[in-house]
């Protein structure tokens, strides 16, 4: 991890991270965080893996932030949850709701809740200061519910739950399409997400208690003439043999 001051009023902060799994897979992920004098955050992103060709679930940051935080609005896809190959009966609208109704009440907790075609999404509490994360390169995608997926997935049905601990904010650049491997087929070849060398970045804007004109926030330009992080060569080669 390293600090330093680009400017003034500019604070950056650049983090590498390698995960190892099985078969020798590897992914790397440099992340570079700017930090200026209003508060917001540009968050900058490079994901290289190194191994066999494999489809991802997401690719994407998650977030675990207070549970107090727990109303969100959003200008994207919705209502209801929508993924890459279900997104068509979802218009794109300004929309608000509750974690709780956001989370797909199926019987069998899991991962669900996912937004397309998102500009910014904005999660706050009563009273409480609150987030914004924008994207800057085009759109990006959302979820924001009361667990994480671990803590769904060992659950059998949803009136077991636990009490939420935290609102789980997922910001993503891709995610995999649905399918219908239940009682069909995978999603189709481009609704899946293959791992790949990829960037993406995001702009989290502090949102003072009470704000609610969160369009104008949401309009607001991303800050420029940043360094961004880049996919390793060597391992972008390997993963195509």
């Amino acid at each position: 991890m390293a600090f330093t001051q680009p400017a003034p009023g500019e604070v950056r902060l650049e983090a590498v991270v390698k995960a190892e799994g099985k078969l020798r897979y590897s992914l790397t992920h440099a992340a570079a965080y700017t930090i200026y004098g209003d508060g917001s955050i540009a968050a900058d992103n490079a994901v290289t893996p190194q191994g066999p060709r494999i489809s991802w679930a997401r690719l994407g940051v998650r977030m675990e932030l207070s549970p107090t935080l727990d109303q969100v609005s959003y200008l994207g896809r919705g209502p209801l949850e929508n993924y890459a190959d279900r997104k068509r009966g979802s218009d794109i609208g300004l929309y608000a709701a509750t974690v709780k109704e956001l989370m797909t009440p199926y019987a069998k907790p899991m991962e669900c809740g996912n937004h397309e075609d998102v500009r910014w999404v904005a999660v706050a509490g009563k009273s409480l200061p609150g987030l914004m994360a924008q994207a800057e390169e085009g759109v990006l995608q959302f979820s924001a519910l009361p667990y994480t997926d671990e803590v769904m997935t060992p659950i059998e049905y949803t009136v077991d739950l636990p009490a939420s601990r935290s609102t789980v904010l997922t910001l993503a650049k891709r995610t995999l399409g649905v399918g219908s491997n239940g009682c069909g087929p995978r999603p189709l070849d481009p609704y899946l997400l293959w791992s790949a060398p990829e960037t993406f970045s995001y702009v989290l804007r502090l949102l003072p208690a009470g704000t609610a004109d969160l369009t104008t926030v949401g309009r607001l330009a991303a800050p420029q003439n940043r360094v961004k992080p880049v996919c390793e060569p060597a391992a972008a080669a390997a993963n195509f043999p």
